[in-house]
């Protein structure tokens, strides 16, 4: 018997749905998270809600392992791609924009300083920090300031992650205990996120960006041993009951205090909830879905922009506290803008130049957006 036949058969994953859409409202969010210190009056003074959307990049690597196992691991345990073809696969789905977005963050500071406009935080743009942002190694505990696009630390362990899919993915196939697993590897998380506080003094979402791997391989492993979860049948007609719930009670407990692990929790069953559902015709969350990688690369630099025009008018104009406020207000539409032309423009003839390139490409699917 082959350890792909230990495996329940699980319903092809929905696209065009629940997931995307989801993809989509965290993405929103990392966005506002980004942007939260720059308003008239920091949101994070505001309400300590608004300072959570670590909580939405834990989401994007749980749901980018999620993701992966239900699309590639059929493949993998089938031994149709193995471990170096999946990596080089994944590899090209994320670092040619990547590179095409590093090059606007050189060209923007270099243009900048050469009007002489100065950045309002000059160690993002250390250029000892640059090869190792090209070579997406910064989360790999490289010593210094990790800058320049900032996200991008999440693509550096998860490069780490897809390393390890592969084996990883054929040990957790192989038990006939998920649901073991699934708690096993919630109890490793909490004790890693314990560990970084007494060795660090900080949880591992305020640990330096260069411990990404701290944080981010592990959470991508949760992703799978979700994705590992039989869907029954009662999550099958009630997944979206049942995403809304966990929405709703992760959302709302934000106000009432830091509960991060039970909010991860309901993140992960989320995810396990969204995927269940059956295959939806929703073209709009498709639609905005395909956008999350883009505003993912895009939206630092957007707000760069963005915030630095504003910080010049304000500086001669003098605008109103209610024009202050719509300024920034406009900055979230804004990025999405820039995001939507970055996919059309950059992102997607990039991938289909190189897929046209591979003679037997592998299923086509989501990049998760992370921050």
């Amino acid at each position: 018997m082959s350890k792909s036949s230990t495996v329940p058969t699980l319903p092809v994953l929905s696209r065009d749905g629940p997931l995307d859409a989801l993809r989509f409202l965290a993405a929103l969010f990392i966005v506002l998270y980004h942007v939260a210190e720059r308003a008239p009056v920091s949101l994070f003074s505001l309400s300590p809600a608004f300072g959570r959307g670590y909580l939405a990049t834990d989401f994007f690597l749980m749901l980018s392992g999620y993701v992966l196992a239900r699309t590639y691991g059929p493949r993998v345990l089938g031994a149709e791609v193995d471990t170096l073809t999946f990596l080089k696969r994944r590899v090209q789905r994320i670092w040619p924009s990547h590179l095409v977005m590093l090059a606007a963050f050189v060209a923007f500071f270099v243009g900048t300083s050469a009007i002489g406009l100065a950045p309002q935080n000059p160690q993002w743009f250390a250029w000892d920090q640059l090869l190792p942002q090209v070579f997406l190694v910064q989360a790999w505990f490289v010593p210094g300031t990790s800058g320049w696009n900032m996200p991008t630390w999440t693509l550096s362990a998860l490069i780490a992650a897809y390393a390890l899919f592969p084996m990883v993915w054929r040990k957790i196939a192989a038990s006939n205990r998920p649901l073991q697993l699934l708690a096993m590897g919630v109890c490793a998380w909490v004790a890693i996120d314990f560990a970084a506080l007494m060795i660090f003094d900080a949880p591992s979402y305020q640990l330096p960006l260069r411990f990404g791997l701290i944080r981010g391989v592990p959470l991508f492993m949760i992703g799978l041993l979700v994705a590992r979860l039989p869907v029954t049948a009662l999550a099958r007609r009630q997944a979206l009951p049942l995403a809304l719930a966990a929405l709703a009670i992760v959302i709302g407990i934000q106000g009432l205090g830091n509960f991060d692990h039970f909010s991860l929790a309901l993140l992960a069953f989320l995810i396990y909830a969204a995927g269940a559902s059956r295959p939806r015709a929703w073209r709009w969350a498709g639609a905005v879905g395909k956008l999350s990688f883009s505003l993912f690369l895009t939206n630092t630099l957007t707000a760069a922009v963005w915030f630095g025009v504003v910080r010049m008018a304000e500086a001669k104009l003098g605008l109103p506290a209610a024009a202050q406020w719509a300024l920034w207000a406009a900055a979230i539409p804004a990025t999405i803008v820039v995001a939507w032309v970055f996919e059309r423009v950059v992102d997607a003839p990039l991938q289909k130049w190189i897929k046209g390139r591979q003679a037997k490409p592998l299923a086509v699917s989501a990049t998760p957006v992370n921050a």
